[in-house]
């Protein structure tokens, strides 16, 4: 979508070839209706803790069938807008499957049977991914599901274990556990949300344990067996039993019968499509008139909607001529967890592997006024610090609000900011974005004491 809609504002003739619903996985399977569920999830979280405020309320109760129908309103509404968007804008939509064929021409196979020729002198590869299914796991859809199964159940499973400790884990555990599920998330890595900072994935760890969760990291499953009226999961010699058994195992790319063996394209091992800073696909044929570039999903460049919608723009202004680029340096994130779960650079463990002299510092949002006027006081943010320039190289947020708080954090690290940068600014009090000028201001306070204790120390030396 945004790659048709940059094209055609760029005065370019525009056909947008869909096999199923225009949106792709963030509006139809991934971001929007999942963010829907965990609204739900939210609102239901305050009102159980609604004496936190002094409020009592009794009887509270959660009716799934009508949270799954505002999440299908949801989805259908801004999936007319985005049809409007392209009926608007000149964009032809072309209801089928597209297949490179033969010089700067794509195959589709209509849904009625037949097929349609299509050339164009450019052609951008956004087909988006589906949840991987590893076969020794056995998903029937059932009891053993995926996150796109997960989407269409019609009530809270009474138990389920969740294979897997990324995002799509962590939420949909989130979401099954605060509407009465018992829930086991089992992670082979040593830590939830591997990707992120060790102390942020620890603590959303204890967050969770402490809501009822059970959280297993570190111990791979051994085997899955359906039986009875639910399945077994072996993890390193323990057996769990639960009514279904939902699988996180990462996203594969929709990128096999495409035709790109045919016309030179190379994609890595895992089936993602290898491009240039340039969404340019590598591997392309030698002819010069033929371009092929490809966004999201099938890049590998990191599965989110913002990098997708970035690539997108970048592949046609690209294959257009202009000089754009795609920028992975800062890339934010966010896990719709309660709390949130946030981060954009890198982060210091990150930096460390990657022998960089950093420094680190933290703050608990307990030392914020806005966290006690709140109630919600269990949050922390930590910085990554050059040490030569004080220069902020990442952000890492758990705590409530830290989907809106990355953004101040990403223009930072973006801006190459430093820690005196972030101190002598003067945010509304009281506020969760006090945390970045606060930890600014810790950091240069601490550190200032640590340097001056070890000169005076070598000074009595």
């Amino acid at each position: 979508m945004a790659a048709a809609l940059r094209a055609a504002q760029l005065g370019q003739k525009v056909c947008l070839i869909e096999q199923e619903s225009l949106g792709g996985v963030c509006l139809n399977k991934g971001c929007i209706p999942t963010k829907v569920l965990l609204r739900s999830a939210g609102v239901f979280s305050v009102i159980k803790r609604s004496r936190d405020w002094g409020i009592d309320v009794q009887g509270a109760s959660f009716d799934f069938a009508r949270i799954q129908q505002r999440k299908n309103r949801v989805v259908d509404a801004l999936r007319k807008g985005m049809q409007d968007l392209t009926g608007d804008s000149g964009v032809e939509v072309v209801s089928g499957r597209g297949r490179l064929a033969g010089r700067n021409e794509v195959e589709v196979a209509l849904p009625k049977g037949g097929v349609r020729s299509l050339k164009a002198g450019r052609i951008i590869i956004a087909t988006g991914s589906y949840p991987t299914s590893p076969a020794a796991l056995h998903v029937d859809g059932h009891r053993v599901i995926t996150s796109d199964h997960a989407l269409g159940l019609e009530s809270i499973p009474k138990s389920i274990i969740i294979i897997g400790g990324g995002y799509i884990g962590c939420e949909f555990g989130y979401l099954f556990n605060e509407f009465g599920a018992e829930v086991t998330i089992v992670e082979g890595l040593g830590q939830l949300l591997n990707n992120i900072d060790a102390d942020i994935g620890n603590a959303l760890a204890k967050e969770f344990t402490r809501s009822g969760i059970r959280v297993m990291t570190g111990r791979p499953v051994d085997g899955l067996e359906k039986d009875g009226d639910g399945v077994s999961v072996h993890v390193a010699g323990e057996t769990l039993r639960a009514e279904k058994a939902m699988v996180c195992a990462g996203r594969t790319p929709n990128t096999g019968n495409l035709g790109l063996e045919e016309a030179g394209i190379n994609t890595d091992p895992q089936g993602f499509i290898e491009i240039d800073e340039h969404c340019r696909a590598s591997g392309r044929t030698s002819e010069p008139d033929i371009y092929i570039y490809a966004a999201g999903d099938v890049t590998n460049r990191g599965q989110l909607a913002n990098v997708a919608h970035r690539q997108g723009v970048v592949a046609v202004e690209s294959a257009l001529g202009l000089d754009s680029v795609v920028d992975y340096r800062v890339i934010p994130y966010c896990v719709f967890t309660q709390p949130e779960v946030a981060a954009v650079g890198i982060a210091e463990r990150e930096a460390k592997e990657a022998g960089l002299d950093v420094r680190a510092e933290m703050i608990e949002f307990r030392q914020l006024g806005k966290a006690w006027v709140s109630a919600d006081t269990g949050g922390i943010m930590k910085l990554t610090i050059e040490a030569s320039s004080n220069k902020v190289l990442g952000v890492c947020i758990l705590g409530p609000y830290a989907s809106f708080l990355i953004g101040e954090a990403a223009l930072a690290v973006k801006a190459g900011m430093s820690l005196e940068d972030l101190a002598g600014s003067m945010p509304v009090h009281p506020t969760f974005s006090e945390a970045i000028v606060e930890v600014a201001r810790k950091a240069l306070e601490s550190w200032r004491t640590r340097d001056s204790k070890k000169t005076q120390g070598r000074e009595n030396l």
